[in-house]
């Protein structure tokens, strides 16, 4: 990838670092054609300290999507890898980073931007807290078959020392149209209204977040829209500081085809299971 190669010999000129950036292709199932991303920054000194690290499986190819919803698609993973570094900055309030970088490579301008700034704090304002830039997403395929593709997102991101936000991403796909599968797709409304109990009752059963427990069970709303299918059920993610304190992190919770039976649309729970008969 030549535009991430250039860009890395003009930090290794700049960092007391070892940064580097690969690609390679691969198949990781037998529906999908796919370019591994792979790189890092990192420098450690007394004034500053800046880290990156991604690695992004992008697909080149569905063997059952249309060029429109890969395309889609492909936007959607843009957006959810280098969005949040762009949010709330000046030039980029109307504007999104697949709008701009269609690939990781030149999305990856980003990153390497961001980073760039901390070797230019003005002198007045020169402190390791100005100096300080921590970044990861790391982005894989779980399962594209039978209409569907869905990926996980795992990133983390920090900007002046106040430590590390981390977060997860998850999203279930339309391989024919990109557009995004929600819970009312395959939730009866009946079951819709009582997943967040159910939810609740599963997941404060985990001994190592019980001490951290801030919320109700109407928090778990916060989990909505943020799950992937599995071949034993369906996974939810909660972000931090929403059901368990901060310290906690992200917590995620596996719902069983058991446990889902009174909640699923009728059809929906065989629909899910025959993606991963053809992975």
């Amino acid at each position: 990838m030549k535009t991430v190669n250039l860009m890395v010999i003009c930090f290794a000129a700049t960092f007391p670092a070892t940064p580097a950036s690969t690609a390679e292709m691969t198949n990781l199932f037998r529906t999908v054609r796919a370019q591994i991303y792979e790189g890092q920054i990192n420098s450690e000194s007394s004034g500053m300290s800046v880290h990156a690290e991604w690695r992004i499986e992008w697909p080149e190819s569905f063997s059952s999507a249309s060029s429109k919803g890969l395309a889609v698609i492909q936007r959607q993973m843009i957006d959810d890898c280098f969005g949040s570094l762009v949010m709330g900055r000046c030039g980029w309030e109307d504007r999104s980073v697949s709008q701009v970088f269609t690939t990781p490579d030149k999305a990856l301008q980003v990153v390497f931007s961001r980073a760039y700034e901390k070797l230019d704090v003005p002198p007045e304002d020169d402190s390791l807290t100005m100096r300080a830039f921590d970044f990861g997403a790391n982005l894989t395929i779980r399962f594209a078959a039978s209409g569907y593709v869905g990926y996980v997102l795992e990133g983390y991101e920090n900007e002046g020392g106040n430590g590390c936000h981390s977060y997860v991403i998850a999203r279930v796909l339309s391989l024919a149209t990109g557009l995004e599968v929600t819970e009312t797709d395959f939730m009866t409304q009946k079951g819709l209204a009582s997943f967040p109990k159910a939810f609740y009752d599963l997941i404060i059963r985990k001994g190592d977040v019980r001490e951290c427990l801030i919320g109700t069970e109407d928090d778990t709303k916060a989990a909505l829209g943020n799950f992937v299918f599995e071949p034993e059920g369906i996974r939810w993610w909660l972000p931090p500081y929403s059901l368990f304190a901060g310290a906690a992190g992200v917590q995620d919770m596996l719902m069983t085809w058991k446990d889902l039976k009174p909640y699923l649309k009728s059809g929906k729970e065989r629909d899910f299971k025959a993606i991963f008969a053809q992975n």
